[in-house]
């Protein structure tokens, strides 16, 4: 049987800490590669909290970022899923996690009836039109850009593995991500597994196959990888 690459492209530590669970699941079924598309880089600096009454959170960066500004802890939170629920938990903060994406996070914010005004703590470059969104249901929300996610090129063993002839699965957390990878063809039969409906819809080469998880989690990208390996798709001919 075929052994594939996992090709992680998350930022360095997302990447390494994702390389441990997926080891520590499927053991030498695979190889790892970590490339990472995206840099971040902490800009901590937090306006007046004055008036704010809730702060939303849809990533960890910015977790860690209103943690290394000395943001007051005494304040709800809001995050997008499960993962930031767990990062402002740690912080010492009280996180109401949305379990899902921007349109979920929306959802429970306007189901709480969250107290306002809110402030949403972000990178420099997000989706789902948060506080816009929010703004027009009558939520007013203000934002703080407090880290920043800098675009990096894929390293030659990354490229090498997509003009190579193996087998490579290619998890995608982002539309960001999945865009920075470019549009050149590939020579290898790649099997992407994306977060979302946006994200698949950002690849811009074509793949052997795309599958899409059923919730935007670890565990759900999880479960399609543990699906493509159990199944090993690289493994069957074609009928001619």
């Amino acid at each position: 049987m075929t052994r594939p690459v996992i090709l992680l492209t998350r930022p360095e530590a997302s990447s390494h800490r994702m390389a441990m669970l997926l080891s520590a699941a499927f053991g030498d079924r695979l190889e790892i590669c970590i490339s990472p598309l995206m840099e971040i880089v902490l800009d901590p600096r937090l306006p007046s909290l004055e008036g704010i009454k809730t702060l939303i959170f849809t990533s960890a960066n910015g977790v860690a970022a209103y943690v290394a500004a000395n943001g007051p802890k005494a304040l709800p939170c809001y995050t997008v899923g499960d993962a930031t629920a767990r990062a402002a938990t740690a912080a010492g903060l009280h996180a109401i996690s949305a379990g899902g994406d921007a349109d979920a996070l929306i959802d429970r914010i306007k189901q709480d009836n969250a107290p306002a005004p809110l402030l949403h703590v972000r990178g420099a470059h997000a989706r789902g039109d948060i506080s816009e969104r929010l703004g027009a249901a009558g939520f007013p929300v203000s934002q703080a850009i407090v880290y920043h996610q800098n675009a990096l090129t894929l390293t030659e063993e990354a490229k090498s593995l997509l003009d190579g002839y193996r087998p490579v699965i290619l998890p995608l957390f982002s539309p960001r991500s999945a865009a920075l990878l470019g549009s050149a063809p590939v020579s290898a039969k790649v099997y992407a597994v994306a977060m979302s409906e946006a994200t698949a819809d950002s690849l811009r080469f074509d793949v052997e196959d795309m599958r899409v998880a059923a919730h935007p989690d670890f565990e759900s990208m999880a479960s399609v990888i543990a699906d493509l390996l159990q199944s090993a798709p690289w493994d069957k001919e074609k009928p001619l």
